[in-house]
């Protein structure tokens, strides 16, 4: 069961331990196997640690939107998956056509022969092994290129050349 969070103003916000400890009991009860949360705060995801044993958490974070790099981090240390939403950025901000209109993308897929797309879910799948991403699919043909991003292979070249991509901030702006 996956508790999403949010603040009043609809960004990331703090779980309320009632709600975990709600999760807690059905999962205590057999209902459910794993507690993740989603739309955390930092201090959000560090309060749910405390309070109950935390699968995953799930935030919006790719290479053009980079401010859960700090969940990430967490996620790192404690083990924990990190599921990022907006993998390939928002389609309400362009999504993959901002990703093309990026030159170190761009460089990085011409160098692979792969999509600026494919490079994006690379560039995530190279950040953390416990990573699972679900990118959005219209198509057998998108899922079959979102697939191939798993055989891209980024060196240590281009893991530098995606870190100069100036991250956009909120992927819904």
């Amino acid at each position: 069961m996956n508790l999403r969070v949010a603040a009043d103003d609809g960004g990331p916000g703090v779980p309320e331990p009632e709600q975990l400890e709600a999760l807690r009991e059905l999962r205590d009860e057999g209902k459910l196997a794993m507690i993740g949360v989603s739309n955390v705060t930092l201090e959000g995801a560090r309060r749910a640690l405390e309070l109950v044993e935390v699968a995953e958490v799930q935030n919006a974070y790719s290479v053009l939107d980079r401010t859960a790099e700090p969940l990430v981090e967490l996620c790192r240390e404690h083990e924990i998956a990190f599921v990022p939403f907006f993998p390939l950025g928002s389609a309400f901000a362009g999504g993959p056509r901002r990703l093309a209109a990026e030159p170190a993308i761009a460089t990085v897929a011409g160098k692979h022969g792969a999509t600026p797309s494919q490079v994006a879910l690379a560039w995530l799948l190279a950040r953390y092994d416990r990573i699972l991403l679900i990118p959005g699919t219209t198509s057998v043909a998108h899922l079959e290129e979102n697939l191939a991003a798993a055989d891209v292979t980024l060196d240590a070249e281009d893991l530098a050349t995606l870190d100069g991509v100036k991250p956009a901030g909120n992927p819904l702006h």
